[in-house]
């Protein structure tokens, strides 16, 4: 009888310690079950804590077109959590004593502009000054076809500084297409092998590369979609990912990125000194990770948005939590809420989805938000931009500029959605007011006629 009570504790512990991924997990899918409805997610979601994978799940289609689905082993390009790694292959550089944080740039590149006033630490960080890259005007047609660290800093090498370097923090790719400049120069390899032979092989991430050539076929690989219209799909515009080497070119998986995850936390790459200094907080980005607070918790986070592709991966370390999600649909909301709101799933606490439901509006009616809006300097998507409000084919369309339209939605009275960016824009009598985690105010500065 003692056998069998014992057994039947064992059993009962054991049940205890496996209800709660089954309990995430049904919790998880009903949570994300509106957005994939919606065409708002795709992707692959993976939820560890203590050491225990607690979700590992892919939702929606991998590619729409021949139906198939995504799941845990899909391979998604990561976008900006690129950066990160570019980073750690530096930081090793570092530590070998073959550069430092505090060396010029003009050491490695000696007839880059102001050279000899940026250094390694400000690249890492995005405080060179140095304009984004993407920004550029040449950057579209640029961004079709194969580059190399080398032709990327030639697009941008003669645009003239934002800002004396060290001075102020701007987020910046073109820093990141440097560095990967700096591991060529100093390592003898390029860019891709540098980053296969040092940090992937090394951690045993066989999924995660630098596509040197985009004709070259990925197993598994996710096809990359964009929002159209309310609720349709569209495939994202062409993009060579090798206009992104060093700050947004690499492909993943969730297992390869917790393993690397892993690997910084138990100081496998990179020792606890670098580890250290790298997810202390500061300003922004910084060696491609943004440390600071998110709902009253310390969050190490990074996150990448490029065409076809939106990803995070958050790390809670009082909590011990890790949460990935890896996106084929270039929607903002994989960021925030949904990767913010897993976390909080994980944790216990109750979370929906936010109800975005598009009402109907008469186009007439649209008409009053025509006008143009001035943003301020406290705008960090754009400062000081200046948006116009129209109205085209009966919807309400927001133009940044450049070219670069973006449809709103009706979800309630005064209050429309960016489906892009799932951000709302809420307007008022004086402006509008975009509204994510905080509420940025433009005024209405020209009335439509």
């Amino acid at each position: 009888m003692r056998l069998l009570a014992s057994i039947l504790a064992l059993l009962t512990i054991a049940s205890a310690q496996a209800a709660p991924p089954a309990s995430l997990s049904s919790r998880a899918d009903a949570y994300l079950a509106p957005y994939v409805a919606g065409n708002n997610f795709s992707g692959s979601v993976l939820i560890a804590q203590h050491g225990r994978i607690l979700l590992r799940q892919g939702y929606g289609l991998a590619n729409r077109e021949l139906d198939v689905p995504n799941t845990p082993a899909t391979c998604f390009q990561i976008a900006s959590i690129s950066k990160p790694f570019t980073a750690a292959g530096v930081l090793l550089l570092v530590e070998q004593g073959k550069v430092a944080l505090t060396d010029p740039v003009a050491k490695f590149v000696p007839d880059f502009p102001h050279g000899n006033e940026i250094t390694v630490e400000h690249l890492l960080t995005h405080t060179s000054g140095i304009p984004d890259i993407n920004g550029l005007p040449a950057y579209g047609e640029l961004s079709r076809s194969p580059q190399t660290p080398a032709s990327l800093i030639a697009a941008f090498r003669n645009a003239p500084l934002d800002f004396a370097p060290g001075t102020k923090y701007a987020y910046s790719n073109s820093n990141y297409n440097l560095l990967a400049r700096i591991i060529e120069i100093v390592s003898g390899l390029d860019y891709g092998t540098y980053m296969r032979e040092r940090v992937f092989s090394p951690l045993g991430l066989k999924a995660t590369d630098h596509p040197a050539n985009a004709a070259d076929l990925l197993p598994d690989r996710a096809a990359g979609y964009a929002p159209r219209g309310a609720t349709g799909i569209e495939n994202a515009p062409y993009l060579d990912w090798t206009a992104k080497t060093g700050n947004g070119s690499l492909h993943s998986t969730v297992d390869d990125l917790y393993a690397f995850h892993n690997a910084m936390v138990a100081d496998k790459l990179l020792s606890r000194a670098t580890r250290e200094k790298i997810w202390t907080p500061g300003t922004g980005n910084r060696f491609g990770w943004f440390v600071r607070q998110r709902n009253g918790r310390l969050v190490i986070s990074t996150n990448g948005s490029s065409p076809g592709f939106t990803t995070v991966m958050d790390y809670y370390p009082a909590e011990d939590l890790t949460v990935i999600v890896l996106g084929n649909v270039y929607i903002g909301a994989i960021q925030s809420p949904i990767a913010t709101d897993l976390a909080a799933l994980a944790l216990g606490e109750k979370r929906d989805p936010p109800p975005v439901r598009p009402i109907a509006v008469a186009a007439k009616d649209l008409e009053r938000y025509a006008g143009e809006y001035q943003f301020g300097a406290d705008f960090p998507y754009n400062r000081n931009v200046k948006v116009k409000v129209s109205v085209q084919d009966g919807t309400l369309v927001m133009d940044w500029g450049g070219a670069f339209l973006t449809p709103m939605f009706p979800v309630a009275q005064d209050d429309f959605l960016l489906r892009r960016f799932w951000a709302h824009i809420v307007f008022t009598p004086t402006g509008l007011v975009y509204r994510d985690a905080k509420d940025y105010s433009a005024p209405r500065v020209v009335p439509q006629h």
